[in-house]
């Protein structure tokens, strides 16, 4: 139960310093890399190394301590919207369950992530 969302972020190659830095336990890097991690990740997005990662139906609660790994994403976010230059460099996107819930983050438009409305007949 609680409230889903299916998310999309794509960190250009140029600030997986900075992402990594933002790993700070290990902890976290196995929640996001790891084998039990919510999130699907393509290591080599657009063929280019950059990092894409996909989560389906995904708890993103960035103000529950039990979610340190959505909170390290929101961290990085405020932090790349306010360095000089990296706004440019990560696309995020959130699609909740109601039909007005969509947040985008992040400027980079070549990274080809956008929202698509389609209407579904049946399950």
């Amino acid at each position: 139960m609680g409230y889903r969302s299916d998310v999309a972020i794509a960190i250009h190659k140029d600030i997986h310093g900075e992402f990594l830095a933002f790993l700070n336990t290990e902890r976290l890097m196995a929640d996001i890399f790891g084998d039990r991690s919510s999130f699907n990740l393509d290591k080599d997005f657009q063929a280019d190394g950059h990092w894409l990662f996909t989560a389906d139906s995904i708890k993103w609660y960035e103000t529950w301590d039990e979610y340190a790994d959505i909170q390290m994403f929101a961290k990085f976010f405020e932090a790349m919207d306010e360095a000089n230059g990296t706004i440019q460099k990560y696309r995020f996107i959130r699609v909740g369950e109601q039909n007005d819930d969509v947040e985008e983050r992040g400027q980079w438009f070549d990274s080809d992530i956008h929202v698509k409305r389609t209407i579904q007949v049946g399950w």
